[in-house]
């Protein structure tokens, strides 16, 4: 199966790969999830849009035919994107790539044509952290890190270049592709984890600044300790990562950085515990059942909420809420 595709921005590539091929989608919030007709193959894509200019794709596809795509990318594109299964052949501008298993790639293209190809028969994974080149600008906390990272975005202009395959960048993977969080808790690991790959590759990449510990001005530390009280105060409809940054005045690279070097936790990480303190509260007080626990402190997926719980505390909130029972008729009997 042959499509045409044109992308004049960052997001016309699902949307139109959904239209052409004719796809049924489950849209859920910031997420769109694609189930291919049976003609076709077996499968499915999930965008999640985590800003405008900025997406992740993960693609779960076994075809029936292969899969020729001619992708006009008429809008700067940056990518990096990991081949977990399949093979991917790609020509442009008289240049090719072949990408196998357990393999990555950068590039930033724009005003060019994409040739891609992918074979039928064979499950093709692919995970994809889709930006606008401005988005990744956006991190650069001043002029000297802007300079940096537009010298870093011409090393690979005009090309898919291979990085390396490392357990860390695997780890961060799956992590994403197997996310089981809901709503906008999903929303904020997904961006979370988005940025730990890209650092993660700009290290690899021997990008300085994204690597090593970061020194922390007073006023960087006077911004963190305001982002802790913030996340403290919206946990429950926890804020993005660029709100945070937007609302103290700081980089986003250096905010998630940064926060974990003086907290040792990320942000991520301290919403999961104040969810989690909250919990307790209203079992303990409010005298609700673990359904609307779960509802009330975020969690959609109650089996989400009982694993979280136990790693959290050490055992099944339904347990806990026995502990509870007994000691109410011990404190009766006394």
């Amino acid at each position: 199966m042959t499509l045409n595709i044109l992308n004049m921005e960052i997001h016309d590539l699902f949307d139109q790969f959904t239209e052409q091929i004719e796809g049924r989608v489950v849209q859920n919030q910031w997420e769109q999830r694609l189930t291919i007709p049976s003609h076709i193959g077996k499968g499915s894509v999930t965008r999640t849009r985590i800003r405008p200019g900025m997406e992740i794709m993960y693609t779960d596809i076994t075809y029936e035919q292969d899969m020729k795509l001619h992708i006009q990318e008429a809008c700067p594109l940056f990518e990096l994107s990991y081949n977990i299964s399949g093979e991917i052949y790609c020509e442009w501008n008289g240049k090719e790539s072949h990408t196998d298993k357990q393999t990555g790639n950068v590039l930033f293209l724009e005003d060019v044509q994409v040739y891609e190809e992918k074979k039928a028969g064979v499950p093709n994974q692919l995970l994809e952290i889709r930006l606008a080149p401005s988005e990744l600008l956006y991190y650069a906390g001043d002029l000297s890190e802007r300079h940096q990272m537009e010298t870093w975005l011409t090393h690979h202009r005009g090309n898919i270049d291979r990085f390396p395959d490392t357990a860390a960048i695997r780890k961060c993977v799956s992590e994403m592709i197997h996310c089981t969080y809901h709503g906008t808790l999903r929303r904020l690991y997904m961006e979370s984890k988005a940025l730990e790959f890209i650092a993660m590759f700009g290290e690899s990449d021997s990008y300085g600044s994204l690597s090593g510990n970061m020194t922390l001005r007073l006023d960087d530390i006077t911004n963190l300790k305001r982002v802790h009280e913030l996340v403290q105060i919206h946990f429950e409809q926890p804020l993005s990562i660029r709100e945070l940054a937007k609302r103290v005045g700081i980089n986003e690279f250096k905010l998630k950085k940064g926060f974990r070097e003086l907290f040792g936790m990320t942000i991520f990480e301290l919403v999961r515990i104040k969810r989690m303190e909250k919990a307790l509260w209203y079992m303990e007080v409010e005298g609700l059942n673990i359904g609307k626990t779960a509802v009330s402190v975020g969690y959609s997926n109650v089996s989400n909420f009982t694993t979280t719980f136990r790693k959290h505390y050490g055992c099944n909130p339904s347990e806990y809420l026995k502990r509870i029972e007994q000691q109410t008729l011990e404190r009766n009997r006394i």
